[in-house]
């Protein structure tokens, strides 16, 4: 009898957990196509939209609990239009948390992503070569002990800039050489290796390709205030015009973006926003353990 009972018991198990299985897959399908569905009723109603708005509007993914399938918790995606000038911080944050798991991993793949997208549909990045020819650079420098960094040289130096300024010359300097006759060719999608001993001129050469570039920094700023501020200050570029060009040609060849990538595309294309996405995706990637609180999310 108690065998009987036993075996009767393992048979109700075994198939309520058949059962459970079946449901369950039936369950994942069934969400899975409506996602899907949902996902592409969002892009259509984007497709209706002016041009203007369209460059404007995409689609944020955000997960919701959608109830129990047994012991088990199930999450749903949920698509949201948004308009990419008005988000949050909650909703950057949650983008960046979801797109950027592992930050070295995930950042790899989500350039990859950029780029696949771009290509694609045919466009062409422009690209830089930079060619120098016969640069030479000199320095004007102290010699002796008015070299010494002392807080009496600093007094002279400031005095005599200052007389120099109405055309009285008493510093003593040296005229040195730093570069001579240097020639070449930075060539595009290619890794440049610039090598050479100590005070060789590796910096004085990069800098006068760069057209010799002063950063000031505001003690009184956060890192994200500061990158925010240098954002806007760059704009936005040619981000806008491969935009709407990219835009164009999806929807002749009917294709639908990756939402994530759409979403930082947008976001980043957009001037006049106060932060820009340029500047927490610096800051996921450069401190990927730090969080965003750390760096002036919430000072």
């Amino acid at each position: 009898m108690g065998s009987r009972s036993r075996s009767r018991s393992l048979r109700q198990r075994s198939g309520r957990s058949i059962e459970y299985v079946l449901s369950g897959g039936r369950n994942s399908r069934r969400l899975s196509h409506a996602e899907e569905d949902e996902e592409a009723l969002r892009w259509a109603a984007i497709e209706k939209l002016p041009t203007y708005d369209r460059l404007r509007t995409s689609i944020f993914k955000s997960f919701a609990e959608s109830g129990e399938i047994g012991s088990s918790q199930t999450q749903a995606i949920l698509h949201k239009q948004v308009d990419v000038r008005r988000l949050d911080m909650d909703d950057r944050r949650m983008f960046m948390e979801s797109t950027f798991k592992v930050a070295e991993e995930d950042n790899e793949k989500f350039l990859k992503k950029l780029r696949d997208r771009i290509d694609r549909v045919g466009i062409n990045l422009p690209t830089v070569e930079v060619r120098f020819e016969n640069l030479t650079v000199h320095a004007d420098c102290q010699i002796g002990n008015r070299a010494l960094p002392s807080l009496p040289n600093a007094i002279r130096d400031v005095v005599e800039s200052a007389l120099s300024l109405i055309g009285i010359n008493l510093a003593k300097t040296a005229k040195f050489t730093i570069l001579k006759d240097v020639s070449g060719i930075v060539k595009p999608s290619r890794m440049s290796l610039l090598l050479g001993p100590p005070s060789s001129g590796k910096t004085t050469l990069l800098l006068a390709l760069a057209g010799s570039q002063n950063d000031v920094h505001v003690g009184e700023m956060t890192v994200k205030e500061t990158l925010d501020f240098s954002a806007r200050c760059q704009g936005v570029g040619t981000r806008y015009e491969l935009l709407s060009e990219l835009a164009r040609r999806e929807k002749q060849a009917g294709i639908l973006p990756e939402a994530e990538v759409d979403l930082f595309m947008k976001a980043t294309a957009m001037e006049g926003v106060e932060s820009s996405m340029i500047t927490d995706y610096t800051l996921k990637v450069t401190f990927p353990s730090g969080g965003f609180g750390a760096t002036g999310f919430h000072p």
